[in-house]
């Protein structure tokens, strides 16, 4: 990276650098739209089913995605302090294989808890089967999460990216096969897309390892020091993003409580609320790489260019997202081809998703830029109070004691994000703000900074 570069030059670095990454976010995205969609031609039951499985798996899946989150931003750190990461490949593999192991056992407990929820014997036997299945993909998806972060540290995404979108076409394959019994398999039916996952997930890891295994076996020696700094910085990150992710999934669990109609449509809501998520969530990713960077420069300009070009990048997607699923939502809800019934909660339930749209590419981002300035843990508590304070118990009441069922429950998660948003956007502007008072009293950053601003 150039120490200045204009705004337009900004843009379209973020933009560069930003674009494979959309193309994997949404390949791994796309991934799981496959299996609501498999599951959809299945039957209803099991569309339900795994909308409630993934609500159980998920929490947990996702925080241990998130420990290694924080791996790009320190490495960008690094780079930008002039260190040589070359080393910390190794490091990253072994991070991600440690941290797996926990994980794997966490969300075997997890499948424990299924029974106590009062579904159906045959709903509580397809969830819990899916989430034990999905326990042992851990360490194939955290392979590829760590390699990932380290690519994307040093700013080469084609290759990563690319595996997520070859898996997409190969998931729906295996899917298939697998779920229906074809070509002599056995009809595994929701198990099917448990293993599906678990294929797809170990293909992707080896598809990273094996091109940075002669660099890996180069480094023999592990940065203890580096792997607790991703620690301090991504426990507290791998905390915000449970509250978020379990706020979602606990909504999924709740309407379980409805019936299967409104479970499913829920699982097809939130599946498309997930895929417009995953553009704002690869620009946050490029975004906490340049911030982190341009802070080990102590270039406090481009940290401010960089964190508001991206913010304005996510809400303009984010903006376009929401109009589309306030004017077409028929539409884009036909493509999973489901029974009129589940359509007609979907439509109630969508509307919500548009509401939602800005607040949620912009919190994503602003966590993100946090990250890159070595921020977490403030992030964790906004979070908290967001999502479990206020939005989780509206949603409870409306969903519950004011007869609006699903939808009440999603009225909460609108109003969670909105002040999770706001919230980071006021913290942003002040650590950015207070980072530009300390660093401009070095020498080298104030001459920086003066040569920056006429640009």
């Amino acid at each position: 990276m150039s120490n200045i570069l204009s705004r337009g030059q900004t843009l379209r670095e973020l933009m560069r650098f930003a674009g494979p990454v959309m193309a994997g976010q949404l390949g791994l995205m796309l991934i799981g739209a496959g299996d609501v969609l498999i599951a959809t031609q299945h039957s209803t039951t099991a569309l339900a089913a795994i909308g409630l499985a993934v609500a159980f798996a998920n929490p947990v899946f996702v925080v241990g995605l998130a420990f290694q989150f924080a791996l790009s931003p320190l490495i960008a750190k690094r780079r930008g302090e002039g260190q040589d990461t070359e080393a910390l490949a190794r490091t990253s593999l072994v991070y991600s294989l440690l941290l797996s192991i926990p994980f794997i056992v966490m969300t075997w407990i997890a499948s424990l808890l299924v029974p106590l929820l009062g579904y159906s014997p045959e709903m509580t036997e397809m969830v819990a089967s899916y989430v034990r299945i999905s326990a042992w993909s851990m360490p194939g998806v955290f392979i590829y999460t760590s390699l990932r972060e380290w690519l994307q540290a040093h700013e080469k995404t084609w290759w990563a990216n690319a595996v997520s979108l070859i898996c997409v076409p190969l998931n729906l394959v295996v899917n298939w096969v697998l779920v229906f019994g074809e070509y002599g398999f056995p009809n595994l039916g929701v198990d099917g897309l448990a293993w599906a996952s678990l294929i797809v997930r170990y293909f992707m890891g080896f598809c990273l390892l094996i091109p940075l295994l002669p660099l890996i076996l180069r480094h023999p020696k592990v940065d203890r020091i580096f792997m607790r700094d991703v620690l301090a910085l991504g426990g507290p990150a791998a905390v915000s993003m449970f509250f978020e992710v379990m706020a979602f999934c606990s909504v999924s669990l709740f309407v379980g409580k409805f019936g299967e109609v409104q479970t499913a449509a829920n699982s097809l809501v939130l599946t498309l609320a997930s895929i417009t998520f995953m553009i704002p969530m690869a620009i946050a990713s490029a975004v906490g790489v340049k911030v982190g960077h341009a802070y080990g420069e102590k270039n406090t300009l481009m940290m401010r260019r960089f964190a508001w070009t991206g913010l304005a990048m996510s809400v303009s997607f984010m903006t376009f997202s929401a109009i589309m699923f306030a004017t077409v939502p028929h539409q884009l809800l036909a493509l999973f081809g489901a029974q009129a019934d589940v359509m007609e909660w979907a439509i109630v339930l969508i509307f919500w998703v548009a509401i939602f749209q800005v607040f949620d590419g912009s919190q994503v981002t602003l966590s993100a830029i946090l990250r890159g300035l070595t921020i977490s843990r403030p992030v964790t508590i906004v979070t908290f109070l967001g999502y479990w304070v206020i939005g989780i118990p509206l949603g409870w009441w409306l969903g519950n004691k004011m007869g609006m069922e699903a939808q009440g429950f999603w009225v909460g998660l609108s109003t969670s994000l909105a002040l999770v948003a706001l919230s980071l956007l006021v913290l942003t502007k002040k650590k950015l703000l207070d980072l530009s008072v300390q660093l401009v009293s070095d020498p080298a950053a104030a001459v920086l900074e003066n040569t920056a601003k006429q640009t």
